[in-house]
């Protein structure tokens, strides 16, 4: 009887911890989705109030965590003004949310459009070509003479520890489809572009250690390969008013 009453002391014990464990996971979840919602509502908060002073015509750059930490400035000195509109953590889905106050508001003679990385390694690539197919759609229906420069998701690189979490070898089979995707709907639009990004990056690793610090976002020299591939189609639109 004794033996038989502590095993189910133990079995109680083992539940008891167990949702615990449980509890604390949820918990740290919860709270790191309230972080990105609260940074992306401060951002869009942010795009808002800068509109009220920010000029119509000029370049916007559109996306997530990649698009954000690129310094604008730094790479582009043009005769148009270059404005970034990227979320870290964003998806296709909250881009959706808000191309209003992205784009729409300040009537660009351009956008950059980077989208979907997230989608993938959030394993919400379901559905994802037709949330980008509708974020063309949509920006094309609001901004019908706008150039739209789509860019290739790019790949990731599974040597980085911080992100071992994520199977890169099947989200970059996923990316690899997905830009065929992207290059499909490009083509099916005037004034639409496809970029194809992921080609100078990537290697037989992945994303290229030479422009990434983390095998996700781009370094100081990834974002100077963008630059030098993108600027040609960016001045190609000076004087084209």
């Amino acid at each position: 009887m004794e033996n038989k009453r502590i095993s189910k002391l133990n079995i109680v014990f083992i539940i008891v911890i167990s949702l615990l464990v449980i509890s604390c996971v949820v918990l740290v979840i919860l709270l790191g989705t309230k972080k990105k919602m609260e940074y992306y509502d401060k951002k869009v908060l942010t795009y808002e109030m800068e509109n009220a002073n920010f000029s119509t015509g000029e370049i916007v750059f559109i996306g997530d965590s990649i698009t954000d930490l690129y310094h604008l400035d730094d790479y582009y000195d043009l005769d148009y003004k270059v404005y970034n509109r990227g979320i870290g953590g964003d998806t296709s889905s909250g881009l959706l949310r808000r191309l209003d106050v992205s784009l729409y508001q300040l009537k660009p003679k351009a956008v950059v459009l980077m989208i979907g990385i997230n989608d993938i390694n959030g394993k919400i690539s379901q559905g994802l070509v037709e949330r980008y197919e509708k974020i063309v759609n949509d920006i094309k229906s609001n901004l019908p003479d706008t150039y739209l420069y789509c860019m290739s998701i790019l790949p990731m690189n599974d040597k980085v520890e911080e992100y071992s979490t994520v199977d890169y070898k099947k989200s970059n089979e996923v990316v690899i489809e997905t830009n065929e995707e992207i290059k499909r709907i490009a083509n099916e639009y005037d004034l639409v572009t496809y970029v194809d990004l992921f080609s100078l990056v990537n290697t037989s690793e992945g994303l290229n250690k030479d422009y990434s610090d983390d095998g996700l976002h781009l370094n100081h020299n990834g974002f100077v390969v963008w630059t030098n591939l993108l600027k040609p189609y960016l001045e190609a639109l000076e004087g084209n008013d």
